[in-house]
């Protein structure tokens, strides 16, 4: 995928970067409109920095209870900010394009509200968050335990297709 916020294409570039001075280096934003594009930011850089591999559940869900983003589009993003890890090709699947229309979707928010620049912020986006949760690597359910990367059905499955290609 070409125009993305990521590579300074996305469709409200321009927008974005004067709104993105809202933000700080660390901490919370001092603005409604700063702990957005907070979130925002967050969520951008679990995707292409570390596969959604961190619990970034809070800035979503921050995003729908402000209004900024539609349920479908927290649908599609929030099943993987809680553990499950993104394996998609970054080149415009479902997902990725579901990121690039949450900040687009963000940036319209704030312009049709410019009052959200400076309406103080009171609000920490991480306390919006969800518990951790741990996925199989190999079918994707949902797991009980943090200690193993597969679950125990899709781990006999392994031992067993091992076993069955070993000559002993």
């Amino acid at each position: 995928m070409q125009n993305t916020y990521w590579n300074n294409t996305g469709t409200y570039q321009e927008e974005y970067t004067r709104l993105n001075k809202l933000v700080p280096d660390m901490g919370n934003a001092d603005t409604v409109a700063g702990e957005m594009l907070r979130a925002v930011g967050k969520l951008g850089y679990e995707l292409y920095n570390n596969g959604m591999g961190n619990n970034s559940s809070g800035c979503v869900n921050f995003l729908e209870a402000k209004g900024c983003i539609n349920h479908a589009t927290w649908e599609t993003i929030v099943a993987y900010t809680t553990g499950r890890l993104y394996d998609g090709n970054y080149m415009g699947d479902k997902y990725q394009v579901a990121m690039e229309s949450l900040v687009d979707q963000t940036i319209e928010h704030i312009i049709a509200n410019p009052a959200l620049e400076t309406q103080p912020n009171t609000q920490d986006m991480f306390d919006l968050a969800a518990d951790d949760m741990h996925f199989c690597s190999e079918c994707e359910i949902e797991m009980d335990t943090f200690w193993s990367h597969t679950c125990d059905s899709c781990t006999s499955d392994m031992e067993e297709e091992f076993y069955e290609d070993e000559e002993f």
